[in-house]
């Protein structure tokens, strides 16, 4: 959906792009027309106007010429009747009144003469300026009759152009409105798709993980049956073997010789403790307990290494020799122990130096199967032999364990 709205976004904006830019061209279009049609305009009023002022510049010379011959006739005229009037003195002395009654008609006439002369070419030349005048005016007119068509046509070819560009746009509107329409179809068609596929994967997941819970369920059950049972066993055993402590001495005796035959050759401790003093949670309480079992086992007569009591320096080659130097490895276990690389390469040396290992859980404040998962993970030397659930409330069966343990791997014979 989210792409599909996109995708009408875009074509909307591309569109509308369009649409400005069809304006922007019909705009720039209609400008340059305008532009034209008023060069054309500038030219034509300017022809115009050089051609008036031409026809005034004829019109002007043409009376000038007028003006010159006429000055030139009457100059003419004057000189011809100032002869006449020197000749009628000369002739006729007596009849200069007859000449000059005639030289003054005569003068009269040729006057007459001159200003209709004179008033004929003002008339001609006014004549021609005006007829200048209308011929520029029609030229003008016709000029600006084909400026406006010009710009007429300019107008309806550019309105023509925005209306055939507006209908382009729209028609792209549409298109991309109906592919952006089909789009979101197949996108909500397609997501449709995705749900009804993620409905049904869920389904199944949540099917398998019913079943996978209601396994874990019947394994938690089995094995919190099993540990029921294991513990009233070891309380069955623990009543026994407590019981065959208190009603056989001879068995205390047998150890007692056994532990004071020695140890192995070669061999320095019974045991060596390995532990990780420390939790993030329990503080010191795994150290206090290793200390106890520690001590419990050195009761019964057992000599082992634990570094509270032995540890001067640390070091690998130390540490290795010591364990070397034990009959056996007692691994006191947590949720933590895993991570501590001290006991990692306490096991590894035990396990390349062939070393029994017995592992404790400190079952009061750690899952058992947690731990197990940890060291299969971690070292499966250590799962070589079966391990010993440390309970408070079962700790001296614990305890026997881990002692009936030493003297069966950890005691000469």
């Amino acid at each position: 959906m989210a792409v599909a709205k996109n995708d009408v976004d875009e074509a909307m904006l591309a569109a509308k792009k369009d649409v400005e830019e069809a304006k922007v061209a019909a705009r720039q279009e209609v400008e340059r027309a305008m532009a034209a049609t008023k060069r054309e305009i500038s030219n034509a009023m300017v022809a115009a106007q050089t051609e008036v002022e031409e026809a005034k510049i004829a019109v002007k010379k043409d009376v000038e010429e007028a003006k010159v011959a006429a000055r030139d006739e009457i100059a003419a005229a004057m000189a011809a009747t100032k002869l006449d009037v020197e000749e009628a003195k000369i002739a006729a002395k007596l009849d200069v009144e007859d000449a000059k009654v005639a030289a003054r008609q005569e003068v009269e006439a040729v006057t007459a003469a001159n200003k209709l002369a004179v008033k004929a070419a003002m008339a001609v030349a006014k004549n021609d300026v005006e007829e200048a005048k209308v011929a520029a005016s029609e030229q003008i007119a016709r000029a600006m009759a084909a400026i406006k068509r010009d710009a007429n046509l300019a107008r309806c070819a550019a309105k023509t152009d925005v209306e055939k560009a507006k209908s382009a746009a729209k028609t792209d509107v549409e298109e991309a409105k109906d592919a952006a329409r089909q789009k979101a179809e197949e996108a909500k068609e397609a997501a449709r798709q995705e749900a009804e596929e993620a409905k049904i994967a869920a389904k199944l997941d949540g099917e398998e993980a019913k079943v996978a819970a209601r396994k874990d369920v019947e394994e938690a059950k089995v094995a919190a049956r099993d540990e029921v049972e294991a513990a009233m066993a070891a309380a069955q055993i623990r009543e026994a073997r407590l019981a065959a402590r208190e009603d056989n001495p001879e068995r205390r005796l047998r150890r007692q010789v056994s532990l004071s035959a020695g140890l192995p050759p070669g061999k320095k401790y019974h045991y060596f403790l390995s532990h990780k003093k420390d939790h993030s949670t329990l503080g010191r309480q795994p150290e206090s307990l290793a200390m106890a079992i520690h001590d419990s086992q050195v009761l019964e007569g057992f000599v082992g290494f634990f570094d509270v009591d032995d540890l001067k320096t640390i070091s690998t080659e130390q540490v290795a020799e010591d364990v070397k130097s034990s009959c056996a490895l007692v691994v006191v276990l947590h949720d933590e122990t895993c991570a501590s690389s001290w006991c990692q390469f306490e096991w590894q040396a035990a396990q390349l130096a062939g070393i029994p290992c017995l592992c404790i859980v400190d079952a009061n404040h750690a899952c058992r199967r947690t731990v197990l998962e940890q060291v299969k993970a971690c070292n499966p030397y250590l799962m070589k032999h079966q391990w010993v659930s440390y309970i408070d409330s079962y700790r001296h069966d614990a305890s026997t364990q881990i002692t009936d343990w030493l003297h069966e791997h950890a005691t000469q014979d």
